[in-house]
């Protein structure tokens, strides 16, 4: 509705490796792609969230600090209510190791590029991150993430948060 305030009712934390792209643009993108629903953070340090914000965070990691992230969001308080892993053309056994002293509780998306051929075939490895719901969704053709968040992306991220456009 024109005219009509909305508030963000989610954050999203977006910890990306070097590969994503880590400069104003690719954050600007996130942004304005995901709101008003979702407000983004970016950084490790972003599941603590500001002193009196209540928002439920959800974390959005790839690249080559995914281990470090994940075992981190095992111990913020509040944990993640959401991980979204863009699992690129990764495989789960190196950055499982790094969480194997215990599992997350919260849902996990592994989001993988379609043309990642070895990546769809070890998606269901990532199972062992979560004892929460575990889904796999595979990214179309041309799909900008983890760089830049577009429409198409945003639906999807809302989606699997639960958080439905107005």
């Amino acid at each position: 509705m024109p005219g009509r305030l909305m508030a963000p009712v989610a954050r999203l934390v977006v910890v990306a490796g070097r590969a994503a792209g880590e400069g104003a643009g690719a954050a600007d993108s996130w942004r304005r792609a995901l709101a008003p629903e979702v407000t983004v953070g970016r950084g490790p340090g972003g599941l603590a969230g500001p002193p009196g914000d209540a928002l439920p965070r959800a974390l959005f990691t790839t690249g080559d600090r995914v281990g470090a992230v994940l075992a981190g969001a095992l111990r913020a308080d509040p944990p993640p209510s959401h991980v979204l892993l863009w699992a690129g053309d990764r495989e789960p056994e190196e950055d499982c190791a790094a969480v194997a002293a215990g599992r997350l509780s919260c849902p996990v998306t592994v989001l993988v590029p379609m043309a990642a051929h070895a990546a769809r075939a070890a998606a269901h490895r990532w199972r062992g991150l979560t004892d929460g719901p575990f889904t796999v969704r595979l990214l179309p053709p041309g799909c900008p993430l983890p760089a830049a968040c577009d429409a198409v992306s945003a639906r999807l991220i809302k989606e699997e948060l639960q958080v439905w456009p107005a």
